[in-house]
């Protein structure tokens, strides 16, 4: 996509993103605290969250290529520091939950389903983003990280797109990084793709405000009656009988591809009916919450999962609620120490990159805080 005048997102709209954020993230901390306690009627909406993360991501990352780590060097020094500052403790979190849960806990049920062997090999694959390149590595108990190996390559596919210029490197760097992806994430690189259009596109910044409106309130709706219809398990069921259970099983989070296209193109309606509505959309009052639950969002989606093992591994199976309140308590606490982390792992980075590559240091310019 050709690269427009750069676009600035503006506080309130910012401030929209956070909310937007935070809620996903915490639906997806709901979604698999069933799965481990007794807790009915409890909303199941970790999948589709995972798509509006997915929007989000391709306009803020887009938004920040744009207007200022507008260089490969900057922007992937970024990127990998953002990934690495939280995937690295989570990591050393999930190996000391599943010990502590698994050699001490009274529960045996809840590791009755995560993987044990080949450890070293899990830890590395997701470490080095390769988890989900065609076949699918669990993380032992932290089962969510996939989506997260799926987006470091969109980052890598669009430094590729962006940053080569046109020719035959690009389209060896463009297809190397697609082959390393693997399927599943191409099957869902369009979701990722809209939030860059987002960015990228020059019309939909000009609509009006009543269309802002329709567009607005249209992808909200659409957004719920896609959730509160439960139309994703029908549709799961349909593609299994279409693809057959060893395909469906080779697509695994990508299974119903075509749905996740469907939801992510009504969040992407709202988002760019919120832009339009962004001068009515008065949050100041709420500015200090919601940053500081956007802020944890990272932390949350990554920590949540080997918190919930743990917690199952020492109280009945009715005590959801406190798990879920012991969890988020854990996340409270670690969070901050992790975002606090991401500036460390930018000074170093750039610091190898110095040495590695022989350049001029550009500390300065990509040690600033990232506001996202």
């Amino acid at each position: 996509m050709t690269r427009g005048a750069p676009y600035a997102i503006s506080r309130r709209e910012s401030l929209y993103l956070d909310l937007v954020r935070a809620l996903a993230a915490f639906f997806v901390v709901l979604d698999h605290a069933p799965t481990l306690f007794d807790l009915p009627n409890t909303p199941r909406f970790g999948h589709p969250a995972v798509m509006i993360f997915f929007v989000l991501s391709g306009y803020v990352i887009c938004n920040v290529a744009d207007l200022r780590e507008n260089t490969p060097r900057t922007f992937l020094i970024a990127r990998f520091a953002r990934l690495w500052s939280v995937l690295v403790p989570a990591m050393v979190l999930t190996i000391a939950c599943d010990t502590i849960g698994r050699y001490f806990g009274h529960n045996a049920w809840a590791y009755a389903d995560v993987p044990v062997n080949a450890p070293v090999v899990r830890v590395f694959a997701v470490l080095t983003f390769l988890s989900e390149s065609w076949v699918s590595i669990q993380p032992l108990s932290n089962q969510v990280v996939w989506s997260l190996c799926v987006e470091f390559w969109y980052y890598i596919l669009f430094a590729a797109w962006t940053f080569v210029p046109p020719g035959a490197v690009r389209k060896v760097a463009v297809a190397a990084a697609a082959l390393l992806a693997g399927h599943k994430a191409l099957l869902l690189l369009p979701i990722w793709l809209m939030g860059v259009a987002l960015q990228r596109s020059h019309r939909p910044r000009r609509i009006s405000v009543p269309v802002g409106v329709a567009l607005w309130c249209g992808g909200l709706a659409a957004t719920v009656a896609i959730l509160a219809t439960h139309v994703y398990k029908p549709a799961i069921d349909v593609m299994k009988d279409l693809a057959g259970p060893w395909i469906f099983n080779q697509l695994a989070q990508a299974g119903v591809f075509w749905l996740d296209w469907i939801l992510g193109l009504a969040v992407a309606a709202h988002l760019l009916g919120a832009r339009r509505l962004a001068p009515w959309l008065s949050l100041e009052r709420f500015a200090g919450s919601i940053r500081w639950c956007a802020s944890m969002s990272f932390a949350a989606y990554l920590f949540h999962l080997p918190l919930l093992h743990l917690c199952a591994a020492f109280l009945p199976k009715d005590n959801g609620v406190l798990a879920i309140a012991v969890t988020l308590c854990a996340i409270a606490l670690l969070g901050p120490w992790v975002e606090g982390s991401k500036l460390w792992w930018r000074r170093a980075l750039s610091w190898i990159a110095d040495r590695l590559f022989a350049a001029k240091p550009v500390a300065t310019a990509i040690i600033a805080d990232e506001r996202r």
